[in-house]
């Protein structure tokens, strides 16, 4: 036992550094996915400004000019350079904003050196011009150093562009500061250039490590409750383990145990969903400055909704796993409807409806935990044979009544029925009908009823198998 818990715990562990590790790429992806965007956002911004400058500002200028409110050879950067504008923008805003991502322009034959772009950049340029890509984005590394890299191409959009840029209609100023105008050849529509984005990974997760911290932390929750229910369980098996009923008591109740466990992961994984979209939609709406009061309010409710039915789920499961001290009365549709709600996952996943009729509702001394293991049993005997048999239509009847003052629950499955020669040993200790079992759940279930002043019965039927629990 105490090597089963060791193996299930260190499984448990493994487990949670693997949905660790996936839950942690996903959330990379999704910063890099919003990183690219932003990067997207802010290069067609630039390209918009030098698109203005080539198609209003310089031609305005030129107009000017020809009215001889300007000189002919009239040149300044701050009007006429849509280089020299955007890197100046970038400037202010990282002097104001504190920007961590970096903005380069990349061309060939540049006016400015600082332009001319190392053997990397060079080639996405090519490929660019060449139409390989509409735009580029990868993950580099420069001086052991991960950055999200993002290029998109510079069109050469007026002709104006081609005049500054040809040294015998180059304006005599920008002659004087450049000194030597370099050979351009383009026609309106070419790539003439490439603007880059460049920021670091480390800063791209760093923005996004309050989603990280608070899902993680919600993952650490589940498994540490995982582990602190095996915990428990465990304890509670060593104490069953001075007697040789106890003994098979709790092997029975193992048996069952990685199935419960699968239920509960199989019932919180759609609210925990859930949940990672609400956090998801208030980033987004935070992000557009649209996270109003009302919508804050409303997704706190959701998520808190979702909160209140993985902790009903986990009642329920603490509840059944809790030692017995104790007895108390309970009533039939008590037990039975607990029975079903542990089992919900594994009943909707092999599409097996449960039928439930309360004629007489009635009241009982005993254990109800261990009634509810009794029940659980044969349903998932019944699930068994259901797969076996690959029945089509599947269908568990459970009814309580009262006959001749004595309280019945009978559960009636159509899995087919059982073997007449192994019927009346089927509560016999190491009698199975299944191939991969021990034969102690039916044998264990039975010495449950005794222990409750109660009995099991069983008997086939036209369509399938009834199990009686008479007290």
């Amino acid at each position: 036992m105490k090597y089963n818990f060791k193996a299930i715990t260190l499984l448990f562990v493994l487990l949670y550094a693997i949905i660790t590790l996936l839950f942690f790429n996903f959330y990379r992806e999704l910063a890099l996915k919003d990183a690219r965007q932003e990067a997207i956002t802010v290069l067609d911004t630039m390209n918009a400004i030098r698109d203005y400058v080539s198609i209003v500002q310089r031609p305005l200028i030129e107009e000017l000019k020809e009215k001889k409110m300007l000189v002919h050879d009239f040149f300044d950067p701050r009007l006429l350079s849509s280089t020299y504008i955007t890197r100046s923008i970038y400037e202010i805003q990282r002097m104001k904003k504190n920007i961590n991502y970096d903005y380069k322009l990349i061309a060939y034959n540049p006016l400015n050196p600082a332009h001319e772009g190392n053997d990397f950049e060079h080639e996405i340029l090519d490929d660019l011009k060449e139409g390989v890509y509409e735009e580029y984005s990868h993950i580099i590394t420069e001086n052991k150093t991960p950055y999200f890299f993002v290029g998109l191409p510079i069109r050469n959009s007026h002709p104006s562009c081609v005049e500054c840029h040809v040294a015998n209609s180059a304006p005599k100023r920008m002659v004087e500061q450049y000194h030597s105008i370099p050979e351009f050849k383009s026609n309106v529509g070419d790539v003439i250039a490439m603007i880059t984005f460049k920021i670091p990974v480390l800063s791209i997760l760093t923005y996004h490590v309050k989603e990280f911290i608070v899902g993680g932390t919600v993952m650490l929750i589940v498994f540490m409750l995982f582990i602190f229910f095996l915990y428990k369980i465990h304890k509670s098996e060593l104490k069953l383990q001075e007697n040789n009923q106890m003994l098979m008591m709790s092997q029975n109740r193992l048996a069952s145990m990685g199935e419960m466990i699968g239920n509960i992961s199989h019932q919180w994984r759609q609210p925990l969903a859930q949940v990672s979209a609400i956090l998801i939609n208030l980033e987004l709406h935070s992000e557009k400055d649209k996270l109003t009061k009302e919508k804050l309010t409303q997704k706190i409710k959701e998520a808190n909704e979702q909160l209140s039915f993985m902790s009903n789920t986990i009642d329920d499961f603490r509840n059944f796993f809790a030692p017995n001290s104790s007895k108390k009365e309970f009533s039939a549709q008590e037990i039975i409807y607990q029975a079903k709600r542990l089992l919900s996952a594994s009943l909707e996943k092999y599409a097996i409806d449960v039928r439930i009729e309360i004629k007489e509702n009635f009241i009982h001394l005993g254990y109800p935990n261990e009634i509810v293991q009794v029940l659980i049993n044969i349903m998932n005997n019944a699930k068994e044979a259901f797969i076996a048999h690959q029945t089509p239509t599947r269908v568990i009847e459970i009814r309580a009544f009262v006959e001749n003052t004595t309280p019945i629950i009978t559960l009636f499955n159509n899995a087919g029925t059982i073997d007449p020669d192994l019927i009346d040993k089927i509560f016999e200790p190491h009698v199975t009908t299944k191939e991969s079992s021990n034969g102690l759940g039916l044998y264990m279930s039975q010495m449950i009823m005794h222990k409750n002043n109660a009995s099991l019965h069983v008997k086939n039927s036209e369509e399938g198998v009834i199990f009686t629990l008479m007290f």
